[in-house]
């Protein structure tokens, strides 16, 4: 605490905004850390005390608490620090600027999730979008969305609902990182997310039940050349792949026909 009120004292106003931001930045992601294990510490306990996937009345509370207290105060800084930032001359294209974004984005993400742990999948992505279609207005990108749910009755009809729970968890983060990638490394102008139950004479269907379905119009990658050398393009598809196996499920990426690509994740009811 002295350490930063002697910057705030004493440095210019505009290393003192750089500080701050620096600040949130390093508390952002601390908390982060912790909130990312705590549900592996929840189902570590669970595990060994041969309790049910289900967390209990305690363990919701507490998820419930933490991902207000994110919000409230965490989230409330970032968007302060922000709005120092933009009433500065010359924001535009400032790199610590678009990492707040990107962070506050995050959180809103990982607090969404905490808070939707018993919804569908649909609902899940309902969440998502009213997330990121700010974001991608701002980017000047276009996202074309169709969803099917049995429960609502929409789209497709099928006698297989949608999943709940960790399987949801899972499939979230893969259309979460397919539009990440598209936004930040494949400079996209269109996406296109597709949920729909296949249907019973699709010759497509190979025995899966539901599929999603995340295209692109960006540059592209190579995926062989990201999937053996993590260290340069990092873990994002690698996970992605990891969490459909995780869930009993299929991934599949390719190069899209025009330019871009396409992610298909396929699973079971």
């Amino acid at each position: 605490m002295a350490v930063i009120l002697s910057w705030c004292f004493v440095v210019t106003w505009r290393d003192k905004t750089w500080f701050v931001a620096l600040s949130l930045l390093s508390a952002l992601g601390a908390l982060l850390m912790c909130v990312r294990c705590f549900p592996r510490i929840c189902r570590s306990i669970q595990s060994r005390l041969g309790l049910g996937i289900r967390p209990s009345k305690k363990v919701q509370e507490e998820r419930d608490r933490i991902a207000s207290d994110l919000h409230d105060t965490l989230g409330s800084q970032l968007v302060q620090a922000l709005t120092l930032m933009e009433a500065q001359q010359s924001t535009e294209g400032n790199p610590a600027k678009a990492v707040l974004e990107q962070s506050l984005l995050d959180l809103r993400l990982i607090v969404d999730s905490m808070d939707g742990q018993d919804e569908s999948l649909a609902m899940r992505m309902a969440r998502l979008r009213h997330r990121l279609e700010p974001v991608l207005q701002r980017k000047g990108l276009v996202l074309h969305w169709l969803l099917s749910d049995p429960e609502l009755g929409v789209g497709r009809r099928t006698e297989h609902l949608l999943p709940r729970g960790r399987v949801a968890h899972q499939l979230l983060a893969v259309v979460q990182e397919s539009i990440s990638n598209a936004i930040e490394h494949a400079h996209a102008t269109e996406v296109w997310v597709t949920l729909e139950p296949y249907e019973k004479n699709d010759p497509q269907r190979f025995d899966w039940d539901w599929y999603l379905h995340i295209e692109d119009n960006g540059k592209g990658f190579n995926l062989r050349s990201v999937l053996t050398d993590v260290s340069s393009s990092g873990h994002g598809v690698l996970n992605m792949f990891q969490r459909m196996k995780d869930i009993g499920g299929d991934l599949y990426i390719h190069p899209r026909q025009g330019g871009g690509t396409q992610v298909l994740a396929r699973w079971r009811a």
